[in-house]
């Protein structure tokens, strides 16, 4: 009996232990008694500590009432997606804006705040100043011994390596010196009355009333026959003014207008007036170090069209070093009816033909009053559905950001949109601005001087290319227009340098990320980005002298 009493004290002995070394392990995990892996959730907060702190959570599960919100917001991004495809590729229906924004708005529990907002925002400003450190620290050159200097940034963004531009439209590459050279072989008639029903409709074009004057009291004469002072005013009109240094985006406009009606009247040279075009934007591309370009272009699909861009790329590689792809562009400005109508032909085309220099689809023209979802379904859901079913391949950007509705970057992520051009809105947004970032790492065309010439941002220092940069979002300069600009690619880095604190390594950063976030295959961007590699390594030894710690 009591070596029966004896064991019985010694089961129980060992049941209180078990449960005291269970209490203890459960003690650190608060109510969260179901995790399970409690090692791996030790190495991932272990591991994770800094981005912890720069989320400012304050909950020991690691997640705070905003983070939850956000996942409830971008769930709904996703199904929004599902549905819009249900609607407008399946059953051949619209999307209004108010049926839209009812699927994107979360319950009252889960609406982001004015207080989530502020949170958010200085998350996003921790990560930025966290980024700058690690920049500088990563930084082989140090900007800051020669930023002051004009001479040495005009070198060193002339001499850098800049790898690719992805938001280039060569109609709007032509420089001075091409504009002189097409008028004076086309010689064409130059009727400024007939020119100002185009270029000054008060719809989507406008002049100013020195330009109206001019070509009004401007007699109807070949180019050739104008004397210099008239002859340099012709030029002119191809070109954004330099007084104002900004304009309404109608403005710009009018320079398509006055160019297709002085550069297309002898059918005969199209071809020629478009290679030559091309060809000395490229040149010039490739004395600045630019080794790959993205064309947008507005090309009606056809087969003739497509199929002179693999000539065309072979060609020019061989003249300039430059490897070119082209976006086919769409324009946000047309009716709804003819845009489906194109984007049907387009998809016929491509189900039936292979193109490989074709590479991505575009959406461009005047946001103001042109909101991405009203303007870009039909095209970008029937082209993503066709993709996503695996009936041919092509990658998707689009002109958001720019100017008009700031959801316009938010709404072309969900339509499926894989990089945008400008983006500059986005910064207003900072609930979509952390879905590009966190969801998306959404690749991002800047431009900063098209930005400041089209009032889309007129202080340098205040564009959000750079905070986007330091959040993690694979940012690349580009040029636009840049003919019609008055800029080119050294240019947007001597801005950049000059009015912001970027560092050597950010300017590097941007380089990579204009091949690493190109539309071309695989295998080419590997081969672009090897070269770039040497090409950096002979630069950075080239500019030793201003290396960090010097």
């Amino acid at each position: 009996m009591a070596r029966r009493d004896n064991v019985k004290s010694v089961f129980f002995f060992f049941l209180l232990l078990l449960a005291l070394i269970g209490l203890s392990a459960c003690g650190d995990s608060g109510d969260d008694s179901d995790l399970g892996d409690g090692d791996q959730d030790q190495d991932r907060e272990e591991s994770d500590g800094d981005s912890e702190n720069i989320d400012g959570d304050g909950d020991s599960s690691g997640e705070s009432a905003l983070d939850g919100k956000l996942d409830t917001q971008f769930d709904l991004y996703d199904e929004a997606r599902a549905k819009i495809v249900a609607r407008v590729a399946e059953e051949n229906g619209v999307v209004t804006r108010e049926q839209w924004e009812g699927w994107l708005a979360p319950e009252a529990k889960d609406t982001v705040d004015e207080d989530d907002l502020a949170e958010l925002r200085q998350r996003h400003q921790e990560i930025i100043d966290q980024s700058r450190t690690e920049a500088v620290a990563a930084s082989t050159l140090d900007l800051d011994l020669f930023r002051q200097d004009t001479s040495e940034v005009e070198r060193y963004c002339s001499d850098i390596p800049k790898g690719g531009m992805l938001h280039i439209h060569p109609t709007g590459t032509r420089d001075r010196d091409t504009i002189v050279a097409l008028l004076e072989e086309l010689n064409p008639t130059v009727d400024g009355q007939a020119i100002l029903v185009k270029a000054n409709d008060g719809v989507l074009t406008m002049m100013y009333d020195a330009e109206v004057a001019f070509l009004t009291d401007l007699p109807v004469r070949k180019y050739l026959e104008y004397d210099a002072a008239q002859k340099a005013a012709v030029q002119d009109l191809f070109f954004l003014p330099t007084d104002p240094p900004t304009h309404d985006f109608m403005r710009f406009e009018a320079m398509f207008s006055i160019g297709d009606m002085l550069l297309e009247q002898d059918q005969t040279k199209l071809d020629w007036v478009e290679q030559k075009t091309y060809l000395d934007f490229l040149e010039r591309a490739a004395r600045y170090h630019v080794s790959y370009v993205e064309f947008t272009s507005v090309m009606w699909p056809d087969t003739d069209t497509f199929e002179r861009l693999h000539t065309w790329a072979e060609d020019w590689y061989t003249e300039t070093g430059v490897t070119v792809r082209w976006n086919s562009a769409f324009v946000r400005t047309l009716d709804y009816d003819t845009n489906t109508n194109w984007t049907e032909t387009f998809i016929g085309i491509l189900k039936d033909h292979s193109y490989p220099e074709l590479v991505g689809i575009d959406l461009l023209a005047n946001e103001t009053n042109t909101p991405a979802l009203e303007t870009g379904q039909n095209i970008y859901i029937p082209i993503l559905d066709a993709v996503t079913q695996g009936e041919f391949s092509i990658h998707r950007t689009m002109h958001a950001g720019e100017l008009g509705d700031i959801r316009n970057v938010r709404d072309a992520m969900i339509m499926g949109a894989e990089r945008v051009g400008h983006g500059v809105l986005l910064w207003q947004d900072p609930v979509s601005l952390e879905y590009a970032r966190r969801e998306r790492q959404l690749p991002i065309e800047i431009n900063l001087y098209s930005n400041y010439r089209l009032r889309v941002e007129e202080d340098f220092s205040k564009h959000p290319f750079l905070s986007y940069l330091r959040l993690g979002l694979p940012v690349s300069l580009s040029t636009d227009d840049e003919g019609m600009f008055i800029t080119d690619i050294a240019n947007e880095c001597i801005v950049a340098v000059t009015h912001t604190d970027i560092t050597h390594a950010e300017i590097k950063r941007m380089a990579y990320n204009s091949l690493e976030t190109a539309f071309a295959d695989e295998a080419l961007k590997g081969d672009l980005i090897e070269k770039l590699d040497t090409d950096f390594g002979q630069f950075e030894s080239d500019w030793s002298a201003y290396a960090t710690g010097n």
